[in-house]
């Protein structure tokens, strides 16, 4: 039987309406409307089969939205994904409306690109849901019944002594549950501030892929963020490509690529031509001018964020703490790897020109092999970066070109408006002032 999907619209101006419609103008998805104050509960649950994605307009003198959104979430039989366009007026109230259920949002008015990547992010991740295979009920009593075992067991261990407590005692087997029924767990990859990274597997199928797990869905937000400036991304071939969305005990899970290769921290370990390290240079340089012109901001540019195919071909990788500044020309978060932060990131001003002083800091890595600033302390390593001044590449390498120095330096110009703007203009300066870059013989590719 062919399942008609569709996005529920609830509340919207004509405007946001039109616009939501124009984005499913080429999908095989249906659409409906629906208000609030003239539908019921018991009137709209009929009409909720298939329903992939939820859009609400909050309007505070209209009913409280918070109670809207709880509607909504008793409604649906699926766990849904609802997105909220707020009004600026109201969004001193965005963590009330999460906290209530709400997945993702957008502060209006609409654009037609950064907008459009979000909307579909979530629409994939709802189609996903709606199409994942549905346990029988025999194996759902089976899991309410080993979930019941699982709070018995933690019970037991609390009583027993808290030094026993251990989550592989107390869950067993659990970890090896396929994530959303159908992505089986091959070996963890890793951890870190935002969760587990998985080598995981489609069911029936031999292609691996990464699951990257967070914590909590705390970082459910930030999770779906990512997502969406790696669709934005996608077409460059130097990104990790996002192969899904799916959710798991109410945490956003990313489904990429898997890419087969070394990070760059352990082949610089290891020793690399000059060459090579240009020619991966160039291609970082690439993949940053393309997300510098989406107004994509990564944060995090450092070796072991880069992954070098056996080819020789770059991937970029964890966008985790990336930055659409499509409204806006900084960020005021504090956050990226002390070593590669550029100094307005300590101080709240992260701005596309940030990016061009972390891949400054890698550039002098390659070429001098050790970097600019660095202190055992963090606080002395974070005080140099603020107020000294680098050694001139030349002084530890003689035969680095004066030009090429000139372009160094200037990536690493502490005031971010003498600083390249962003990696277009470094690219563009680098190749005519020094066109055989990259290009030299020997370069294992």
């Amino acid at each position: 039987m062919e399942m008609h999907e569709k996005v529920l619209l609830i509340c919207l101006e004509k405007e946001e309406s039109e616009h939501i419609r124009r984005l499913l103008s080429s999908f095989e998805v249906e659409t409906e409307s629906a208000e609030f104050c003239t539908i019921d509960a018991d009137s709209l649950s009929a009409g909720t089969e298939n329903i992939c994605l939820a859009v609400l307009q909050p309007d505070e003198k209209r009913r409280q939205p918070e109670q809207e959104i709880r509607q909504l979430r008793q409604i649906f039989s699926d766990p849904v994904p609802i997105l909220l366009l707020i009004p600026p007026d109201l969004t001193s109230r965005i963590r009330e409306y999460l906290r209530s259920g709400a997945d993702d949002y957008w502060v209006l008015p609409l654009d037609e690109t950064a907008f459009s990547v979000r909307f579909y992010v979530l629409l994939e991740y709802g189609q996903s849901i709606l199409h994942a295979p549905r346990p029988s009920p025999e194996k759902k009593a089976e899991s309410e019944k080993t979930e019941t075992s699982v709070l018995q067991k933690i019970i037991s261990r609390f009583q027993d002594s808290l030094r026993y407590f251990s989550p592989l005692l107390l869950f067993g087997k659990e970890k090896d549950a396929p994530i959303a029924r159908k992505w089986e767990k091959i070996r963890l990859l890793g951890t870190g501030g935002f969760g587990e990274v998985w080598l995981v597997r489609k069911k029936g199928q031999d292609s691996p892929a990464v699951a990257k797990i967070p914590h909590s869905a705390r970082m459910n937000i930030p999770a779906l963020r990512a997502a969406a400036i790696l669709k934005r991304l996608s077409f460059h071939p130097n990104v990790v490509h996002l192969t899904e969305v799916v959710k798991e005990k109410d945490r956003i899970i990313l489904i990429q690529e898997y890419i087969e290769g070394q990070n760059l921290q352990f082949l610089l370990e290891q020793g690399m031509e000059r060459a090579e390290k240009e020619h991966i240079f160039l291609q970082l340089l690439s993949v940053m001018t393309h997300a510098h012109e989406h107004r994509i901001m990564h944060r995090d540019i450092k070796p072991e964020n880069i992954i070098i195919r056996p080819s020789g071909r770059l991937k970029l990788i964890d966008f985790g703490i990336a930055k659409d500044l499509s409204k806006r020309n900084i960020s005021k978060t504090v956050v990226g790897s002390r070593p590669f932060m550029a100094p307005e990131q300590f101080k709240g001003q992260s701005c596309l020109a940030s990016d061009v002083w972390a891949m400054g800091v890698l550039l002098y890595l390659f070429l001098t092999e050790t970097l600019p600033f660095y202190a055992s302390n963090e606080k002395d390593h974070m005080d140099m970066i603020l107020e000294m001044h680098p050694l001139p590449p030349r002084q530890l390498t003689p035969d680095i070109s004066e030009v090429l120095e000139t372009v160094m330096l200037r990536m690493l110009d502490k005031n971010p408006e003498k600083r390249y703007r962003n990696a277009g203009e470094v690219r563009k300066d680098l190749l005519r002032k020094v066109p055989d870059f990259g290009k030299k013989r020997g370069a294992v590719f």
